[in-house]
C-alpha cells in the first residue's frame, strides 16, 4: 500500500471511532430544525454509502434488505422533494449501527485495493477523483457529527468521546 492510501486509511478509522461515538451514544431524539437527530446520523450513514466511493453507481436495495428503513429518511430538510415528516419516528439505534457496519465493510474493501495513483482518477461516470470524494466525505461526516455532538450536549449536558490524531501510532 502507498503512504497516502495508508493514510487516508488511517484517518477513515478514525472518522469511523468519532461516526460510531455519536452512533452509539448521541440523544437520538433530541430534535434540530424540527427533526430528530436519529435522522441527522441515518443522513450521515447514507452519504458515506452513496458517495464515498461513486454515487453515480449506487444502488440502495442492499442496505433496505438489511435495515428496512426507507431512504428517504436521509433528506433532513423540510424543504427537500422526498422529505418524510414521520414526527416522533426516531430511527432505532441498532438499525443505524447495523448501516454504519455495513458502510465501513464497503468502504474497507474499497480502500484495501487502491494505490495512491488511483486517488486522482474519477469512477465511472462521476465527475470528481477518488480522492474528491474522500475528502468530501471526511467534511461532511465531522460537521454531522459535531451537529449530533451539540444536539446532544444541548440536551443532556454530557459531551461524548472525541478521538484524534493521538489515536494514530
Amino acid at each position: 500500500m502507498n503512504d497516502i492510501v495508508r493514510i487516508i486509511n488511517e484517518q477513515t478509522n478514525v472518522l469511523f471511532i468519532n461516526m460510531y461515538e455519536q452512533i452509539n451514544r448521541a440523544d437520538l431524539s433530541c430534535l434540530v430544525d424540527n427533526v430528530n437527530n436519529s435522522r441527522f446520523l441515518f443522513h450521515m450513514i447514507h452519504s458515506m454509502d452513496k458517495y464515498f466511493i461513486n454515487p453515480f453507481d449506487y444502488d440502495y436495495s442492499e442496505v433496505y434488505s438489511l435495515i428496512g428503513i426507507d431512504e428517504k429518511y436521509s433528506i433532513i430538510s423540510e424543504s427537500r422533494e422526498g422529505y418524510l415528516a414521520a414526527e416522533g419516528y426516531v430511527i432505532p439505534r441498532e438499525k443505524l449501527v447495523a448501516y454504519m457496519n455495513f458502510v465501513k465493510d464497503k468502504i474497507e474493501k474499497y480502500l484495501s485495493g487502491m494505490e495512491d495513483e488511483d486517488l486522482y482518477g474519477k469512477p465511472v461516470n462521476c465527475p470528481y477523483t477518488r480522492l474528491q470524494m474522500i475528502l468530501a466525505q471526511y467534511r461532511h461526516s465531522m460537521f454531522h457529527c459535531g451537529m449530533s455532538e451539540l444536539a446532544t450536549y444541548d440536551s443532556t449536558d454530557e459531551w461524548l468521546d472525541y478521538t484524534g490524531l493521538a489515536y494514530i501510532p
